[in-house]
């Protein structure tokens, strides 16, 4: 496979991959951060949007969404577009009007780089790569997902715990961990409700240590309607891999382990998370809903292989 600087030319801002500190902001020249990825970098409002065609009056709700989206030049040249901060765009309909707003998600990290005015998160979940400064500072970017629950919004990415937001202003509340009940470091950012009881179905993967040390651990929970957590219940996966999402039916849960694998060892060098293992196979874990043991889990195999971007995605 060609690296990343065989296929875009070097610039003056990295040397050796490795961004110069006391250089003015300039992102790399390279795909990630080009054409269709370039960074927006916006925060802001627009009453009334140019539309084609008519808006159906009776149309009355919000439609949101939420990208990565990079503020500062990456600390390495070769970063993934996976590792920008969490944007949330918010599109108000009402009235046959359209309204926009869209702001940054504030994350620890977010302020953390806001304060220095420059990365300071090094390789996309690699800890070991981050500047000093960062140090215990809690990673996620919060940029995949966004989901309504119990009158907010939560901004999810899984290497983390989801952060809240007013879905009117988007103005961030803080980190969410449930009122307390949901203690572990990482978090999906795909959780399943369930149509008939209203119940969030979500886990954690590698979410023995602190989410980015290749733990075998995984977490199922259940939170009721109401926001009470009902199930917790910890299994072990057959090596550290991506479980990018889920899939829930009346009385199971089915989590995809792709063989997209992490190493500790490969961490502690400075490298990817995630490296793509051709030898392994692909599994799916199926644990109960209720009354879970971490004895239940049934593992599958299938052959090498994901669906598109490694990730596989249930239809919604």
């Amino acid at each position: 496979m060609a690296h990343i600087h065989d296929l875009a030319p070097r610039i003056a801002h990295y040397h050796a991959g490795v961004r110069n500190q006391n250089t003015q902001l300039k992102f790399p020249n390279t795909d990630v951060f080009n054409g269709f990825n370039a960074p927006s970098r916006l925060e802001g409002e627009i009453t009334d949007l140019e539309v084609d065609g008519t808006i159906p009056p009776e149309i009355n709700g919000t439609f949101y969404r939420i990208q990565p989206d990079h503020r500062y030049p990456p600390k390495f040249e070769d970063d993934l577009q996976f590792n920008g901060d969490g944007a949330v765009t918010a599109i108000r309909i009402q009235k046959g009007h359209a309204d926009f707003k869209q702001r940054y998600v504030r994350t620890e990290r977010y302020e953390a780089e806001t304060a220095e005015r420059r990365a300071l998160f090094g390789r996309y979940r690699n800890l070991y790569t981050d500047d000093e400064l960062v140090k215990g500072v809690i990673r996620t970017a919060s940029n995949t997902n966004v989901v309504f629950w119990r009158g907010m919004l939560l901004a999810m990415k899984e290497d983390g715990p989801p952060f809240a937001l007013d879905p009117v202003t988007l103005e961030t509340v803080g980190r969410y961990d449930f009122e307390g009940q949901v203690q572990s470091p990482t978090f999906t950012a795909h959780p399943k409700f369930d149509p008939v009881t209203g119940e969030m179905v979500c886990f954690g993967y590698e979410a023995g240590g602190n989410g980015n040390d290749a733990s075998n651990d995984i977490v199922v929970y259940t939170i009721n309607a109401d926001g009470v957590k009902t199930e917790e219940c910890w299994y072990k996966s057959p090596f550290c891999g991506m479980i990018h999402d889920c899939g829930i039916s009346e009385n199971y849960l089915v989590m995809p382990l792709t063989p997209l694998k992490c190493s500790l060892d490969r961490l502690k060098r400075g490298g990817n998370h995630w490296a793509w293992d051709p030898n392994e196979d692909q599994w799916y874990g199926v644990v109960p809903r209720r009354g879970g043991k971490p004895d239940d889990i049934k593992w599958f195999r299938s052959a090498n292989g994901a669906s598109p971007l490694f990730l596989p995605v249930p239809p919604n």
